[in-house]
């Protein structure tokens, strides 16, 4: 692999010198004061003018070329934010630290031990490079920043009908090359807590037991949650419950996974306690469910690994029998799909447990559920609510966004699809995602606007695997300079 300085050099050097820049700069979602600030400055260096919203969108607009002052203006979009994942034991800071991106030997660039960020920083690079060369033919430029896209479209929120005064759009935030989407999932986030009885641990008669699983692939809770990866807090809630069906009556202690809610967690942890002269057994009944559960999932998980340690020192406290059954019965907030479309392989209706964790004797978990009728809207929202009340949790905070409704009679999807196949020989594939894009949000405040989203190749997207494909985002950035010359 080549070092992270080398990403500059590759093609479009704009394009790679402005994602090498903004990931020195860190921007995980809820920080990202720092990148529109940077934003802000490159648009008074290239003299076009600017402006920062209060919640922290940035704006840039770039004057039509000579010659197409007549042609409709257009939008183009990206959001500012990173989702934040790292592999367990890196020290590393999203708040302070800066992503080190390097090139792999197969033709990608990924980064050391964490997210990349191409989802969306590639799309924030491609438009500095647009906004950058005034030797491209183009209408006028509206250019959008969004601020905290991956945890709740904060910024697209706050958006109102004024800022959504074009009637073309181009949202640059989707994954694969050669592919136009025109829809896409809306979301509810939850956050739900529960507040167990808790109790300090007999000093004799019990012991401890450390369970960690790691290496999980992990991945995108929308685009990847249907093939069938492991949830790192939705596999150990459901080894707990198991064993209990066997007869074990552990108490929970301690229980950590994830990171953030839009990410299927690839590793977890719990301490468990119970009565010592059954920790044996307990030991015994785990790994054989354990075994079972590699064997089941050594396609979609291979690397996955699970460690268990009986402890030589006994935690302080742990919850009660009761409060440990209320507890592990929550692992049905992680509901994966209940909902396909008629294919019986895409998702429709979803709910991802991307946080579960035991803190100051609470216990506190983060979901996003996906849907894309109102119909799925209901019955997922139904569904996570019932199971939070049967286990007497109770649901702090509650925040949608609407799904984006697809036109198939999409002009610009159209003019896309053409200039595609001029520039590689190759036809799209117009897509409805199971993922959260602005574009509702922005179809909403105006109707007429003709709005697509398209991207570069980018696998693993919300993991440790996240990577660009190079070549792809060049053929990104010469897609849409060929679309916009023809507006």
């Amino acid at each position: 692999m080549q070092t992270s300085s080398s990403i500059e050099n590759l093609s479009p050097k704009a394009v790679w010198s402005y994602f090498s820049r903004i990931c020195r700069i860190p921007h995980v979602s809820g920080h990202e004061k720092d990148i529109g600030e940077y934003l802000m400055s490159v648009a008074a260096n290239l003299g076009l003018e600017a402006e920062m919203s209060d919640s922290g969108n940035v704006f840039i607009t770039k004057p039509a070329s000579a010659g197409m002052e007549n042609s409709p203006s257009v939008l183009l979009q990206s959001h500012m934010d990173m989702v934040g994942v790292k592999e367990t034991e890196l020290h590393f800071n999203f708040q302070k630290d800066a992503i080190r991106p390097v090139i792999s030997d197969d033709g990608f660039v990924t980064a050391e031990g964490t997210t990349l960020g191409a989802d969306n920083g590639i799309g924030v690079a491609i438009i500095l490079a647009i906004l950058s060369d005034d030797t491209l033919r183009h209408p006028k430029i509206k250019a959008l920043f969004t601020v905290s896209e991956e945890t709740s479209m904060g910024g697209a929120n706050t958006l109102t009908e004024d800022d959504m005064d074009c009637n073309l759009a181009i949202n640059i935030d989707s994954e694969d090359i050669g592919e136009i989407c025109i829809g896409c999932a809306g979301g509810t986030a939850y956050n739900i807590s529960y507040t167990p009885d808790i109790r300090e641990v007999p000093e004799s008669g019990f012991g401890a037991v450390e369970i960690r699983m790691s290496n999980g692939r992990g991945g995108h809770s929308g685009i990847d949650i249907n093939k069938n990866r492991l949830n790192g807090g939705g596999t150990l809630l459901y080894l707990l419950s198991a064993l209990k069906e066997e007869g074990f009556n552990v108490c929970v202690s301690k229980f950590s996974s994830g990171h953030v809610r839009n990410s299927i967690p690839s590793c977890a942890s719990a301490t468990l306690c119970l009565q010592e002269h059954l920790i044996n057994k307990f030991i015994n009944s785990l790994q054989d469910i354990i075994n079972r559960v590699q064997t089941k999932f050594s396609e979609s998980d291979p690397d996955v690994s699970f460690e268990i340690t009986r402890l030589d020192t006994l935690p302080a406290v742990m919850m009660t029998e009761e409060s440990t059954a209320d507890f592990l019965n929550l692992k049905s907030l992680n509901t994966k799909i209940i909902e396909y479309l008629d294919d019986g392989v895409t998702p429709l209706t979803s709910c991802s447990m991307g946080v579960a964790r035991l803190e100051n004797n609470i216990c506190r978990f983060e979901l996003l559920a996906r849907y894309a009728t109102d119909d799925g809207k209901a019955k997922i929202e139904k569904k996570i609510e019932d199971i939070a009340d049967a286990c007497h949790a109770r649901i702090d905070h509650k925040e949608s966004y609407i799904f984006w409704k697809p036109d198939f009679n999409s002009t610009l999807m159209k003019l896309a699809s053409d200039e595609y196949e001029k520039l590689t020989g190759k036809k799209t594939v117009t897509t409805v995602i199971h993922a959260g894009l602005e574009c509702g949000l922005f179809k909403a405040l105006n109707p007429k606007l003709d709005i697509i989203s398209i991207g570069p190749d980018i696998y693993g997207a919300h993991s440790t695997s996240e990577r660009v494909r190079i070549s792809s985002v060049e053929t990104c950035y010469k897609w849409i300079v060929s679309i916009l010359e023809k507006l």
